[in-house]
């Protein structure tokens, strides 16, 4: 699993979250009703929340500053990892500019913010109206845009927990949630599941084929890593893991095999490893299944199915497969190796893995 966050961020993530959920469903119900003494005191309390919110931020973002968030996940594409920090400056923008706005427009509507009902804070305009109802719209689409970048981090997620099923959101998850979050795993532990087992690297490989100038040429990996768990009970729970380093790439030609690891190919200065992840098996027949997963190259991402085939022959499991990828989804060939007339652009990828049977 990876690095956790410390209990302090988790605690005011999840504070501050709920109390602007909160917030702003309290708003929306409050703004149409008539006036009366429930609306003035429905009022105080959206205030009050508000200016917890304003504590709570300020207390987040000093915590944040002396504590750095654990990396992403190495496989995470760069878009993705840029929209994730832009999302989260935005947010982070928001948390402030949505509290000190409702202040300004309280303030600049002539009602004095009493927190909690002991605590008068200062009004920071003279009673304006017309600046009142540029405040109120100012206060009421900052609070729109906050909630759809909410629900829109919410979804991001939940994304890397159910397909990319990464640690994004476990690691922020507070401890309850996150023994509700692994609870699957604990069962199936506990009702002796298989645990996942490393392939034997020795008689295991991964080949691959292409076509340059019609011609075919095929190569190989030398150095992969990988773990599976494969039940002929349960199929559909089966997972993989693998990570080949791209530097082991066997062409059986030096010159071929310096091209294509510079940064117009492989790029493995950068990128010195793909990853492939599953995220579903489904069975296809006696012995025949598919996998469904994330196959990551050169910080690319793509969903691919691959068909493969179980073969016990004790004291080993083998596993023979193949794929077809498109190597310029995955930036494999740039520039003037991307017309698909001098290497065509997809490439047959075969796979062999043998893993002890229990």
């Amino acid at each position: 699993m990876s690095e956790r966050y410390t209990p302090v961020a988790i605690a005011l993530h999840w504070i501050v979250a709920f109390a602007i959920i909160a917030n702003l469903a309290l708003g929306l119900y409050t703004v149409d009703l008539p006036l009366s003494p429930r609306k003035l005191q429905l009022f105080s309390y959206h205030k009050w929340i508000g200016v917890t919110v304003l504590i709570l931020a300020a207390a987040r973002l000093l915590w944040r500053l002396g504590h750095p968030s654990p990396a992403l996940p190495a496989a995470m594409p760069q878009w993705e990892k840029r929209a994730a920090h832009g999302s989260h400056v935005l947010l982070y923008v928001l948390f402030f500019a949505a509290p000190l706005t409702g202040w300004l427009f309280s303030s600049a509507s002539g009602f004095q913010t009493v927190y909690l009902g002991l605590f008068p804070i200062p009004d920071l305009l003279h009673k304006d109206k017309a600046l009142a109802d540029a405040l109120r719209l100012a206060h009421k689409s900052i609070n729109y845009t906050m909630a759809m970048l909410v629900l829109i981090h919410a979804a991001a997620a939940l994304k890397h927990h159910f397909r990319d099923r990464d640690d994004v959101l476990r690691r922020m998850l507070p401890l309850m949630l996150l023994c509700v979050s692994l609870s699957p795993v604990l069962a199936a532990s506990s009702a002796n599941a298989q645990a996942p087992e490393k392939i034997v690297r020795e008689s295991s490989q991964i080949r691959f084929a292409a076509t340059q100038m019609s011609v075919p040429v095929e190569g190989e990996f030398r150095r992969f890593d990988g773990s599976v768990t494969f039940d002929p009970r349960n199929p559909g729970a089966t997972t993989a893991r693998f990570s080949v380093d791209l530097g082991s790439i066997d062409l059986h030609s030096d010159e071929g095999e310096t091209e294509v690891k510079r940064k117009l190919w492989l790029d493995i200065a950068a990128f010195p490893s793909a990853t492939f992840v599953t995220t579903s098996v489904k069975v296809l027949g006696k012995d025949h299944y598919e996998a469904t997963g994330n196959l990551t190259i050169k910080g690319t991402s793509r969903e691919i199915v691959a068909p493969f085939t179980v073969v016990d022959a004790h004291p080993l499991r083998r596993v023979d497969g193949q794929f077809t990828l498109k190597r310029l989804q995955f930036r494999i060939g740039e520039g003037e190796w991307s017309d698909t007339a001098t290497v065509a652009d997809d490439v047959l990828v075969r796979f062999r893995f043998t893993i002890p049977i229990r």
